[in-house]
């Protein structure tokens, strides 16, 4: 099993409003991503962009 975390940035909601730099595809493609790697893929890890990122 893995668990990681996912940032999906500034993403155009309701809660980001319509300013926001990217669309909700672009913010769930790193969430996607994740949720589709091999049993072999990150784990633990906080990810933006298909990207591990600091805490």
């Amino acid at each position: 099993m893995q668990v990681n975390s996912v940032c999906p940035g500034w993403t155009r909601t309701n809660l980001g409003g319509p300013e926001a730099p990217q669309s909700v595809e672009e913010g769930a493609e790193t969430i996607v991503w994740l949720a589709t790697r091999p049993d072999s893929g990150p784990t633990v890890g906080f990810f933006q962009h298909k990207t591990r990122i600091e805490w």
